[in-house]
């Protein structure tokens, strides 16, 4: 009997205690409503409000919505990684257009950015309003995610100056370089470091989140960006190459060579001797001959190398394999061989030169 006095004694101390802990959470749960703000802040209160009390020369700011006020933070913060991401594509676009309409081949950098993009958010110091509140109507939170960009270029100036740094270590190589057509590829390099994907959307996000710093710290290096262009185009021609292909076929090979260095703005000597570099060009033929004609598997090498007195280093190599041709006439069978390392080295010469 005493034993069932016990349990039943127990039972009504768990009832109460489960009763004290459900009113204790009720009251948690209507204290936290009671202190979620639902009166609208100032930078909500009109459609330009955001922009005036986060002004865009010193902010970046965008509204984060969510159905806690974490979320809306969240939120915010995806905003503002889509708006810099966005901001980044146009200008790499608008970059890219400039430059295919000067002749120059631009690499994409695009499929990039929104990866370099999220990797920096964590550098910038996402901050929140202190008023975010809740919208009874819409039954979320809504917030203000920004960027501080006096703080943010604190921390993001340091990246770019390592990109800087690398661009001006490539501009006074070939600067200081001495042989001509050295010279010329060590200017290609530089400039192809400004077309890489780490160096463009570091330069765009640099300026867009603070354009002024930007131009004021880094005002040298955007000068010797801009010059850039110049200077490879004067080192290229005073860089001539003079070809040789013993054995070229109707000069089918030599022909292509000497239009695609002059596309790339290299002048062809027809004297070695006064050529700053030799392109020498060694052709296999590869030629068959079966009782179903004449079979060729062509093949070809460019060596260029310098023609000074004091070097002559291999400079740049090419090689192309051409499509495999036949003819009864052995004419035009060796035409058609020749014909195809031409069309190869249209196809590829500029892009691996370039590299």
């Amino acid at each position: 009997m005493k034993q069932m006095v016990r349990v039943v004694r127990s039972r009504i101390i768990i009832i109460k205690i489960n009763t004290y802990m459900l009113i204790i959470f009720c009251i948690l749960l209507l204290s936290a409503c009671t202190t979620a703000s639902t009166s609208i802040p100032p930078w909500d209160s009109s459609p330009d409000a955001l922009r005036m009390l986060y002004s865009d020369s010193e902010y970046i700011a965008q509204r984060g919505r969510g159905v806690t006020r974490a979320a809306a933070e969240t939120d915010g913060t995806a905003q503002l990684a889509r708006f810099l991401n966005t901001q980044v594509s146009s200008q790499l676009r608008i970059a890219e257009r400039e430059s295919i309409q000067n002749g120059t081949v631009q690499s994409s950098t695009l499929i990039e950015q929104e990866t370099f993009i999220k990797s920096q958010m964590n550098l910038f110091g996402v901050r929140y309003a202190q008023n975010a509140y809740f919208n009874k109507q819409q039954k979320e939170w809504i917030t203000v995610a920004y960027i501080d960009r006096n703080e943010a270029w604190k921390v993001y100036s340091p990246r770019f100056k390592q990109q800087a740094e690398s661009f001006t270590q490539l501009l006074s190589a070939a600067e200081n370089e001495t042989d001509p057509f050295r010279k010329a590829l060590r200017f290609t390099a530089a400039q192809n470091y400004l077309r890489t994907a780490d160096y463009q959307n570091a330069d765009i996000l640099g300026q867009l989140l603070h354009p002024v710093k930007m131009n004021e710290e880094f005002a040298a290096v955007r000068s010797q960006v801009s010059r850039l262009p110049g200077l490879l185009d004067n080192t290229r021609r005073n860089a001539s190459v003079h070809i040789e292909c013993p054995g070229d076929f109707e000069s089918l090979v030599t022909n292509v060579f000497s239009r695609e260095f002059a596309a790339l703005g290299f002048p062809v000597a027809n004297n070695r001797n006064s050529a700053s570099a030799i392109c020498r060009i060694t052709i296999i033929e590869g030629m068959q001959q079966r009782d179903l004609g004449i079979f060729y598997h062509p093949s070809l090498q460019a060596v260029i190398t310098s023609n000074s007195a004091q070097s002559t280093e291999t400079l740049f190599t090419f090689s192309a394999d051409g499509e495999r041709a036949q003819a009864v006439t052995p004419d035009v069978a060796k035409r058609r061989a020749y014909q195809s390392l031409a069309d190869k080295v249209k196809e590829n010469f500029r892009a691996e030169f370039n590299k």
